[in-house]
């Protein structure tokens, strides 16, 4: 917290330096907000399904009773949350859990094969996916996702678009489902029964999967990296942009 002090002509100044600023953050987060309200009303089963995904924060497998050393080297695990409006009255909620913790394009490109191939089983005459995520450059919003974007419909036979959220603006119901997995997980562990430990990522799979409706994959680091491997990504994703 910082304290200023000033006079009210100085408050009114910065309210105007900054006021254009806000001005144009809050015209792209209505359109924004508008254009994806939009395409999910449009969302069809014989058209374009929409995606939303996210990563969730990293759960802690954490112990009840656990000894002091135990609190500095807890392990973790990756959820990966996902949301699917095939129209109207018909939705999914997916998730994953993994043993890789890097929330990169490689995980992101992996799970997204999953998803197609959910959404392909299912609803067999989708011709296009439009994902819907934040604007973290690390795993979403950046040159290496575009480039795999261009290549969607080669690595997985169809084609998609790519939504962004506006800046600070990309909760949905993906947000909500990775925390009622994690409440749930922490609830079975802090009941302080030695069966109801969860120790690493498989175990906390095995149990969401069994404990809720949400349908949950396991994506472990060996799938990754094979995922990657026969896709080529590390060299498709080091080329540099031909000139237009």
């Amino acid at each position: 917290m910082q304290r200023v002090s000033g006079s009210v002509r100085d408050l009114l100044e910065e309210f105007d330096v900054k006021w254009e600023k806000f001005a144009v953050h809050h015209y792209c987060m209505r359109q924004q907000q508008e254009y994806v309200k939009k395409i999910k009303e449009e969302a069809r089963a014989d058209g374009t399904v929409i995606i939303q995904m996210d990563f969730a924060e990293n759960h802690s497998l954490i112990v009840q009773h656990e000894i002091q050393q135990a609190h500095w080297t807890t392990p973790q695990a990756t959820i990966f949350t996902v949301h699917i409006t095939v129209d109207k009255t018909t939705q999914h909620s997916l998730a994953f859990v993994s043993d890789y913790l890097d929330h990169n394009i490689d995980f992101v490109h992996a799970a997204q094969g999953v998803i197609i191939k959910f959404i392909r089983d299912r609803y067999p005459n989708v011709k296009r996916v439009n994902y819907i995520t934040d604007g973290a450059p690390q795993h979403f919003k950046s040159n290496k996702s575009m480039q795999n974007l261009t290549h969607h419909e080669t690595d997985f036979g169809i084609s998609a678009a790519w939504t962004f959220f506006a800046t600070a603006h990309g909760k949905g119901p993906v947000d909500g489902t990775g925390a009622a997995m994690k409440y749930r997980a922490t609830r079975r562990v802090l009941s302080g029964r030695r069966e109801h430990a969860i120790l690493t990522p498989l175990e906390l799979y095995q149990f969401v999967s069994t404990d809720t409706k949400i349908i949950v994959f396991y994506l472990s680091r060996q799938d990754i990296k094979l995922n990657s491997e026969s896709m080529n990504l590390s060299k498709r994703l080091t080329q540099k942009a031909g000139k237009g």
